[in-house]
């Protein structure tokens, strides 16, 4: 592989060399454009888009969840095109934790390593309570189809589940990525079918009524501005990992054209996925709210509002325990897909200096980061299974919701960040390459671009999400700072 440095060698506080593009180009090519999108919408579309409805019917009313994931759509291609640019500009491994790397590093001589480097730490663990949320949501709905409710399983139970999801992904990322692709390839091919039999199925039903998609109560009342603020923040995690295509730059054939159109296919599939199924579960079933307010039911069952429960109040049990095996499948594609793009990012890290240098290290026979793959089994594990045995222990009512929320606002923080760096290199680095370029000429349209990030996202971080949630990310953030201090240290 061929990848420019775009920048001549750009050097650490300790004087070694920093071949920022670089990084990454002992890897192996095996990723084409569709398998670099299909990466994309497998990496994103794991258990939400079939399993969270009914959180947020529950507390917004079906016509604000709807609204929240369409506007989440639109609010996220400012992003995609700050993200396709910078993907032009680093093709290499982890791009999304470099770009902000690099360009912090030239915005702040001194102290920009720091918050660099802490950028792409708050990227690893948002991914890994992101997928640790996913995790939990496979174990909920497994003791579910078993048990009837996840409180009656074992507690053993949902620790062995998410044990064996991690376990047997990490695995998975061992073999070639030309062949990890094409199997993640089937897995998301098999998502845009589940999304357009289940939307199929509900529009072929006489009891179907569009009516229920106008309904507004929620456990926080009627108020449709209040119930959709309540939501947005869910929404937005919905779409978090746009970029993680971007991550595999370094082993996708022409990076710096195909990523950047990844991305935005990647959006609109998204969308169309998310926004497409809450609204069909909304007009199959009008709900009522479960005894603790936490869940929308169909009246007079205890089925929930999600792809499985409304198939099996359609469809009979049998057809939704169907429909819950293709949930569970899409949660192991996604684990495969996911995994894979995070694991380079820990990658990226050790390159810079900042990270174990093991995680820099490529596999003899495949040239995957082996290493990497293996640590961050173990924190999916201690994260995903901890907030499980807490919420069997009631510190929290549910441990998925609980991590799909911090991750959301982790998540929306990063974002931020990428308007941040995005418009400063446009200052700072005006003449490095840059194949995808928004605006043709001038910086007025990317003003526009990194201003509408910032504020709407930075809004949505700080005036729609929980103080226990901003509390949770913020020291999780802090968390990075004697692990950037050690690294330093022994550079």
């Amino acid at each position: 592989m061929s990848t420019q440095l775009l920048d001549p060698v750009q050097k650490d506080n300790d004087g070694s060399p920093q071949k920022i593009g670089n990084i990454g180009q002992n890897m192996r090519i095996g990723i084409g454009s569709f398998s670099s999108w299909m990466l994309g919408v497998g990496g994103i579309i794991g258990s939400m888009a079939w399993l969270f409805h009914s959180y947020m019917i529950a507390r917004a009313g079906a016509l604000a969840s709807v609204s929240a994931w369409m506007l989440a759509g639109l609010v996220f291609l400012p992003v995609t095109l700050i993200l396709a640019e910078l993907s032009s500009m680093f093709p290499a491994a982890g791009g999304p934790y470099l770009y902000k790397y690099y360009a912090l590093k030239r915005l702040i001589p001194k102290q920009g390593e720091l918050f660099g480097f802490l950028t792409g730490w708050l990227f690893w663990v948002c991914l890994i309570v992101g997928y640790a949320c996913m995790g939990n949501g496979l174990a909920n709905l497994v003791a579910t189809s078993i048990w009837g409710n996840p409180s009656a399983s074992p507690v053993w139970f949902g620790p062995a589940i998410i044990f064996s999801l991690f376990f047997a992904a990490t695995a998975a990322n061992q073999m070639h990525v030309s062949k990890v692709t094409s199997i993640n390839n089937l897995f998301t091919i098999m998502k845009f079918g589940m999304a357009l039999g289940f939307g199929a199925l509900v529009l072929s039903m006489p009891t179907t009524s569009f009516s229920n998609l106008m309904h507004t109560n929620g456990a926080l009342g009627t108020n449709f501005f209040v119930n959709l603020a309540s939501v947005m923040t869910l929404a937005i995690g919905g779409f978090g990992g746009i970029e993680l295509v971007a991550c595999a730059s370094s082993e996708t054939a022409n990076a710096q054209t195909s990523v950047p159109k990844s991305m935005m296919l990647t959006l609109i599939s998204v969308a169309f996925i998310y926004a497409g199924m809450c609204a069909a579960v909304a007009i199959a079933s009008p709900y009522v709210l479960s005894p603790d307010q936490s869940a929308a039911l169909i009246p007079g069952t205890t089925i929930s509002a999600t792809v499985p429960g409304v198939t099996t109040f359609l469809m009979g049990r049998s057809w939704g325990q169907c429909a819950t095996a293709l949930v569970i499948a899409s949660i192991v594609g996604c684990a495969l897909g996911g995994l894979l793009a995070c694991a380079r990012i820990g990658y990226s890290m050790a390159h810079t200096g900042l990270f174990p240098k093991q995680f820099g290290t490529l596999s003899g026979t495949t040239a995957v980061p082996s290493y990497s793959l293996w640590f961050q089994c173990g924190c999916l594990l201690v994260v995903g299974i901890g907030a499980n045995i807490l919420s069997r222990f009631g510190v929290f009512p549910d441990a998925y919701s609980f991590l799909g929320e911090t991750f959301s606002f982790m998540y929306i923080l990063l974002v931020v960040l990428y308007g941040a760096s995005f418009i400063s290199l446009r200052y700072t680095d005006p003449h490095l390459p840059r194949p995808f370029r928004i605006g043709a000429s001038g910086n007025g349209l990317a003003w526009l671009m990194a201003l509408s990030t910032v504020v709407i996202f930075g809004y949505i971080a700080f005036g729609c999400t929980k103080w226990m949630y901003q509390l949770a990310g913020f020291l999780i953030l802090a968390a990075g700072i004697p692990v950037y201090g050690y690294y330093r240290w022994r550079k």
